[in-house]
């Protein structure tokens, strides 16, 4: 057992706890189950032996009859409940994984999130966490019952026949014997399994990205068939694993049955008089002889179930690898103060803060001083690489300081403070708001989630969408996203804004405001920042030459250092054909 797969499995063990008493549940079931086997097995050898043996009345068979089908339906009950347990458990657990893996992802920040593919992320969000469920639902109870019910049968079989006891306890070490053989390579099978779909779902979404360039290049069909050929790959491996379940299936039940068989031809020799041995010096009556059979096949069975569940513990570690380093993966821990009390005005100073990207060799800003005073607007430009995303990841706490200081207006250190209290005084709006999948009402309080509707719309007054809500079938319950009522870009970006009026956070980051917009959104949009800008501190990134006009200063940057700030009239006067300079580099960039 290699070092990784005795980790993967402590891990998986480890995260039962979050099942709760659901485990226990299945465990106790199917162990109540086993106890009314023996109720069963007892009925049907009774029926037999008065029948048979004694030729009895209906009256002395009443009670094993009616005892009988209790049993069946009492073990069908048990049964069920076992399964549902299961169920439970793992769904629990699967949904305090999600969640975990969810967090771990928002504490690595966008950054980080940016460099991986969202396919990827997807599919350990969600294929990779469902694949546990089999394992905690049906295996991991398996196991214990697959030790507690043969015990069980066995402490009952070898008071009656020793022999039959032997046959039982040498055979049934073939199943285990089996799965470890089975279990050498699924492991690897389901790894691979699980590269694929994760390449598969990579290319796919890709391919879904760029379908408007590939047609446009008149490469779709071409594309198709990449998509085809990677869509067979994984099938191929899929159709690997599924025989290799089949094939050990196959073998699981060959191995019982020819247990079964053995201990049944050994009792027919007994019956016959070929065999004297196994019974204690007595005689095995039909009694004794039909209750061994009985019990047989279920002394097999919880080893069968647990060699049928194997390929979902080998599924489930194949999983585990993949999860465990993103959950291990922390953002360095440090302690900070949470309680920050936002203030109503704010101000930034930067000195000599230099910020460099992961696996990157030169700073993506290199030596930055600035002063942001409370209530300024400034208006951020230059050329594609200057530094200006990196400024504001760096404001919005997403890229912490290689080197440099970064305190408010009123001398407090940034960095002593908690990532979430100091984004707590940020709002932010992007060339491309995110609108999620839920009702409008849902997408405003993203700000403020204890909004109540009034608030709602007093927000949705601020940036002139109150016609159009009303013109809404649902109004604030109008579905948006997926499924939902179309948002055009500039109603996303109004809605963006909304959100800002309802965050009331004395700083503003605003990349791109109006980008993309049409005329009466733009004015709308620029409407909406003049009055912003009274009572807010801004931060806007643009190459507009309006939007610039609302800035009190303007900050030039060009490979990470500041290159020139000032006020629009001031750069025009000592750095003639800057600004056009600048423009010029961010309009062929965009282009």
């Amino acid at each position: 057992m290699t070092q990784d797969t005795q980790t993967s499995r402590r891990w998986l063990a480890s995260q039962a706890r979050h099942g709760g008493h659901w485990p226990y549940v299945a465990v106790i079931a199917g162990s109540a189950s086993t106890l009314l086997l023996f109720v069963q097995a007892w009925a049907i050898a009774s029926i037999a032996q008065r029948m048979v043996m004694t030729q009895a009345t209906f009256a002395d068979l009443l009670v094993p009859l009616l005892v009988l089908p209790l049993a069946f339906c009492g073990r069908g009950a048990l049964a069920w409940l076992k399964t549902e347990a299961g169920t439970r458990a793992a769904v629990r657990i699967r949904q305090t994984l999600r969640g975990e893996l969810l967090q771990r992802i928002g504490e690595l920040g966008p950054l980080w999130a940016r460099r991986q593919h969202s396919a990827t992320l997807g599919n350990r969000v969600w294929d990779q966490v469902d694949a546990l469920h089999g394992y905690y639902a049906d295996y991991r109870p398996q196991r214990v019952l697959c030790l507690a019910t043969p015990l069980l049968i066995l402490l009952t079989v070898f008071p009656l026949n020793w022999a039959a006891g032997l046959i039982l306890l040498v055979t049934a070490p073939f199943i285990p014997l089996n799965m470890a053989m089975v279990g050498i390579g699924a492991k690897q099978r389901h790894q691979a399994q699980f590269q694929e779909m994760s390449r598969m779902n990579r290319h796919f979404l890709d391919a879904l990205r760029g379908l408007s360039t590939l047609k446009l290049f008149g490469v779709s069909r071409a594309q198709a068939e990449v998509v085809h050929e990677v869509a067979e790959n994984f099938r191929a491996r899929s159709m690997r694993v599924l025989r290799l379940a089949f094939l050990s299936s196959t073998l699981l039940e060959f191995f019982s049955s020819l247990s079964i068989a053995l201990l049944a031809i050994y009792i027919g020799f007994v019956y016959l008089g070929h065999f004297d041995f196994g019974t204690w010096g007595g005689n095995l009556d039909l009694f004794a002889g039909m209750f061994i059979l009985v019990l047989a096949p279920d002394f097999y069975q919880p080893l069968r179930d647990l060699g049928a569940h194997y390929h979902a513990k080998a599924e489930a570690e194949a999983a585990a690898d993949d999860l465990m380093p993103l959950l291990a993966a922390r953002p360095p821990v440090t302690k900070r103060r949470h309680g920050w009390p936002v203030p109503e005005r704010l101000g930034i100073t930067l000195e000599n803060v230099t910020c460099r990207y992961a696996e990157q060799s030169a700073p993506a800003l290199d030596d930055i001083s600035l002063t942001i005073r409370p209530g300024e607007t400034i208006g951020v430009v230059g050329p594609s690489g200057a530094g200006k995303s990196t400024l504001f990841n760096l404001l919005m706490g997403f890229l912490p300081p290689e080197s440099g200081m970064l305190k408010t207006h009123d001398g407090t250190h940034i960095d002593t403070l908690a990532p979430e209290a100091w984004q707590s005084a940020i709002g932010w709006l992007g060339q491309r708001p995110a609108i999620v999948s839920g009702t409008l009402a849902d997408n405003l309080r993203l700000a403020d989630p204890d909004a109540d509707d009034v608030a709602l719309r007093q927000a949705l007054r601020e940036v002139a969408l109150t016609d159009w809500v009303g013109a809404l079938p649902l109004g604030l319950a109008t579905p948006l996203g997926d499924g939902g009522q179309p948002v055009s870009g500039g109603e996303a970006r109004r809605i963006a804004l909304a959100r800002t009026f309802l965050r009331r956070a004395p700083l503003l980051l605003l990349d791109e405001p109006v980008a993309s917009l049409d005329r009466a959104s733009e004015a709308h949009v620029m409407r909406t920042l003049a009055r912003l800008k009274q009572e807010r501190t801004l931060v806007m990134l643009t190459h507009r030459l309006d939007l610039l006009a609302l800035a009190d200063r303007i900050l030039v940057l060009d490979h990470g250092r500041v290159r020139a700030i000032d006020t629009l009239a001031g750069l025009h006067a000592a750095h003639p054909g800057l600004l056009d300079a600048a423009w010029r580099h961010a309009e062929n960039s965009h282009a």
